[in-house]
């Protein structure tokens, strides 16, 4: 890694965070509470079809956080729901995914954060999500670790779009040069930031690329 890096950027959500035990699960054992009857593998096969497209649709991705989320949620049960209002069903995964019980953090990840905070790195979350994130990172304990939290849906903005790099730059006064972001997505974390002139690592697996982690604690041997 270069030796300027000053700050270091996060992905949430596929990086620092995971859905727990799996959006499947969460989805599927709450719309059966509410009638629905569907398997967890349906599910979430149908979110990530669902989640992905709307991704896409810049009509959606541009209005209200919690519209997006709607929108989602209607498309992976619409084939199941028959008569059922899915409003109601809605209302409580905003909520449950609101809170830090249906989230874990990567494994080593905060004392990997700690150990870089000592060493006297900035350290900040950029991610493509909703304000909901602040509470899940309160409820996991690891808010403190961080000198600022970026989200797309308040920012305007989304990852590989450069503003929201540039935006991130100029809240933390830094260059370019000065930045490392570590992402899951090949597209929206890793070519996102290099094309913005930032250093960048994949996170994850299958090996894609030379700059790539599948272990928090492998940032300690690349950092100094």
């Amino acid at each position: 890694m270069p030796s300027s890096i000053r700050l270091l950027t996060f992905d949430a959500a596929g990086t620092l965070v995971r859905p727990w035990p799996s959006v499947g699960a969460v989805y599927g054992s709450t719309a059966r509470r509410f009638g629905i009857s569907v398997k967890d593998s349906e599910v979430d096969e149908r979110f990530y079809h669902a989640f992905g497209k709307a991704q896409t649709n810049l009509k959606i991705t541009q209005g209200e956080e919690k519209e997006f989320w709607r929108h989602v949620v209607c498309e992976v049960f619409r084939p199941f729901a028959d008569d059922v209002n899915l409003n109601p069903l809605f209302e409580e995964l905003w909520a449950l995914f609101a809170r830090g019980d249906h989230w874990r953090l990567a494994e080593g990840a905060k004392d990997t954060l700690s150990e870089l905070k000592s060493r006297g790195y900035e350290l900040a979350v950029l991610s493509n999500n909703d304000s909901r994130l602040r509470n899940v990172l309160d409820d996991l304990g690891v808010s403190p670790l961080f000198d600022e939290i970026f989200i797309s849906s308040e920012l305007g903005c989304e990852k590989p779009d450069p503003e929201i790099f540039r935006s991130v730059e100029r809240t933390m006064r830094k260059s370019p040069d000065e930045i490392l972001h570590l992402g899951d997505s090949h597209s929206r974390d890793f070519e996102g930031a290099r094309k913005a002139g930032w250093s960048a690592l994949l996170y994850g697996s299958p090996r894609l690329e030379e700059a790539q982690i599948q272990a928090f604690p492998e940032l300690l041997e690349l950092l100094p």
